[in-house]
């Protein structure tokens, strides 16, 4: 029987290694993997990550850069939420009107308003204030 050289081993492990190492650099870090398309549509390809049956959310990535799309039951796009590393910022999608507060620029909150969070990820949250059609989408960091 003839065995491999460790140099050999070593590459044909990696390589076995490579699909799994990809699909987790596309994951929200709670096993939902993000898409690589679709940002923007009503119903995307993509998993609802949505932590309030009233929302669906949608994680995409490319280049190094996250989107979280929020969209309501009937898939109208609420607010596209754009983060890299410590960066968050909102993306004019959709046809709803909205205000979006990021840890850098933030927006005072309805009053009287409720709170859902609707998306949550071990680095950031995505919060709906709301009343009545009035509405903040709020990143927030712990």
């Amino acid at each position: 029987m003839r065995f491999l050289p460790i140099c050999s081993a070593t590459s044909v492990l990696l390589l076995a290694m490579a699909p799994m190492s990809a699909a987790a650099q596309l994951s929200d870090h709670h096993g939902n993997e993000l898409a690589s398309h679709g940002l923007g549509q009503s119903h995307p390809m993509a998993s609802n990550a949505s932590q309030d049956p009233n929302w669906q959310v949608y994680g995409f990535e490319r280049d190094g850069i996250s989107y979280f799309q929020v969209n309501d039951l009937a898939g109208r796009v609420h607010v596209i939420i754009g983060r890299a590393g410590d960066t968050f910022w909102a993306l004019p999608a959709g046809d709803v009107p909205f205000r979006a507060s990021v840890p850098t620029r933030r927006e005072s909150v309805p009053e009287g308003a409720d709170s859902a969070v609707v998306f949550r990820h071990e680095d950031f949250s995505i919060v709906r204030y709301g009343v009545g059609k009035e509405a903040v989408w709020s990143v927030e960091v712990p």
